[in-house]
């Protein structure tokens, strides 16, 4: 439950965010909604069960729209940063240069401005939660979308990187899978000769046959949001492929600093002592 807490989620007119503020209003929690238009956050207020929720209009990539949004709140216990976008699509040599850059000022640096705007307030709190989204390109190689795969890998170490300067609070990244949302619309729009014949053939049959339903991946944020997931922190965990409900995986993620986390993959860990 999340009773008592305050839960602000950026990128939450739709899709992904939208399913983990009606998960956090249904577990009790005041849910703040932010993104840049005003129309579908006040759709998805409306459908939040409860009361005291409220919205604001934010551009994660404008400091002076992540000031203003800081400086509006009271009370912070978990931050949800979910706003993002998909990216130029194609070979380097021929996408925009400028779209590139745009994506990392979304994506990472976004997530980086919401997480230093909102640190005082976060260890204000009993235990404060980060809870980051990452995405494809963050453990495997995503050919024709660097943009977007940059800036997920780059978040997945800057939460690690966190949960150590900041033991005090639980900072954890979700790769939430294939939920059907407006990204993929750009795959099928792009084509097969701008997204590669491979990923834009699974994006199809992705969609055909319905992907992962937004609720699983507000299933885990919600975890790891609450009182239960204290003391798990740095945690790269997949929403569809780990087996996070069962007590023996999660005993086994705070014993071992390791599993969970992004390593190369060498002969380091089979080395006699």
């Amino acid at each position: 439950m999340l009773s008592g807490k305050t839960i602000l989620v950026t990128g939450a007119s739709m899709g992904i965010g939208k399913a983990i503020a009606r998960e956090a209003a249904y577990q009790g929690a005041r849910v703040i909604v932010a993104a840049r238009h005003r129309q579908p956050l006040e759709e998805c207020l409306a459908g939040l069960s409860g009361s005291g929720h409220e919205l604001r209009q934010l551009d994660v990539a404008d400091n002076t729209s992540v000031k203003q949004l800081v400086e509006s709140l009271d009370q912070l216990d978990g931050l949800v940063n979910n706003a993002g976008i998909l990216g130029p699509i194609g070979l380097l040599g021929e996408i925009s240069l400028a779209e590139f850059e745009e994506t990392l000022a979304i994506n990472f640096m976004g997530a980086v401005r919401m997480i230093r705007g909102c640190l005082p307030l976060l260890l204000k709190s009993p235990r404060g939660k980060i809870v980051n989204l990452s995405g494809g390109g963050a453990a495997t190689p995503f050919p024709r979308y660097s943009a977007y795969a940059c800036s997920k890998v780059a978040l997945v170490r800057l939460t690690e990187n966190l949960a150590r300067e900041y033991e005090q609070l639980d900072i954890n990244i979700v790769a939430p899978g294939f939920v059907l949302t407006r990204l993929h619309e750009q795959t099928r729009a792009a084509g097969p000769d701008k997204a590669g014949p491979g990923y834009f053939a699974d994006t199809e049959k992705q969609t055909q046959s319905g992907g992962v339903a937004p609720s699983v991946p507000a299933e885990l944020i919600r975890f790891l949001l609450s009182d239960a997931s204290d003391g798990l922190s740095g945690r790269f965990l997949s929403a569809p492929w780990d087996p996070w409900r069962e007590p023996e995986f999660l005993e086994k993620l705070r014993a071992d600093p390791h599993l969970g986390t992004l390593r190369r993959i060498d002969n380091k860990g089979f080395q006699s002592k």
